[in-house]
């Protein structure tokens, strides 16, 4: 029977794990961030077998399911690694969940990098050659800061995303928050209270996540929201 007591006995025991979710989540963010952004400028590049292969790769990790790469991953990779003498068996499950999530969200953010610098004005990087900057510094100068700027919006919806997908993590023994309510609702029996606490959770990260990108957003588009307004009123 369900009992708000066990909420209350449960909450923080099932808080304590928080960090290791925060883990989940930045840990890949970050490196799925540096791969998106290197897959992004490969393709600009217009190298035909480099970006049919990169292709192939995005359009593999978008159209599979993330629990199905992180099977894939903690399954497979010690079979691989092994074929090379690396014993990843006693690897901790984190490990493979970083991998798989990096994986998964570099694809995503790949496709969203690569159209926020074709977004930019093509008159932007003629400017940076006018001045006598180089093709890399134009684009880290120029082009990447607004690209960026333009790509904020999806890039704090992915990460909202990933917060809420390492709710799968416990499927290959992790125990952060979601692995320690179902192993409290083993030990006690209560598996409804545990999940409520995660909803809990979950619900007030992520509605701060969106409150907290909103506000950044609207930051950022201040200066060009005045000069649209100032064209306006000219």
């Amino acid at each position: 029977m369900f009992s708000w007591s066990y909420v209350i006995e449960y909450f923080p025991k099932i808080i304590d794990k928080f960090p290791i979710t925060l883990q989940l989540v930045f840990i890949p963010f970050v490196v799925s961030f540096a791969l998106g952004f290197g897959i992004a400028l490969l393709r600009l590049k217009n190298i035909r077998a480099i970006d049919w292969l990169l292709k192939l790769y995005v359009s593999y990790v978008r159209c599979t399911p993330v629990i199905t790469q992180m099977f894939i991953v903690y399954f497979g990779l010690p079979v691989l690694l092994q074929k090379f003498g690396i014993d990843a068996y006693d690897w901790r499950p984190e490990g493979f969940v970083y991998i798989a999530y990096s994986i998964n969200i570099s694809a995503f953010l790949s496709e969203t990098i690569r159209a926020s610098i074709l977004a930019v004005p093509a008159g932007q990087m003629e400017a940076g050659f006018s001045v006598g900057m180089s093709s890399f510094q134009t684009m880290r100068g120029i082009i990447v800061p607004q690209a960026l700027k333009i790509s904020l919006p999806m890039l704090g919806n992915m990460f909202i995303g990933l917060f809420q997908a390492t709710a799968l993590a416990y499927m290959v023994n992790v125990v952060d928050m979601i692995g320690k309510a179902r192993n409290l609702a083993t030990m006690g029996g209560h598996l409804l209270e545990g999940y409520i606490c995660c909803a809990m959770v979950f619900a007030v990260i992520s509605l701060a996540l969106e409150v907290l990108f909103r506000f950044i957003n609207r930051k950022l588009a201040f200066g060009h929201r005045y000069g649209i307004q100032r064209k306006a009123g000219a």
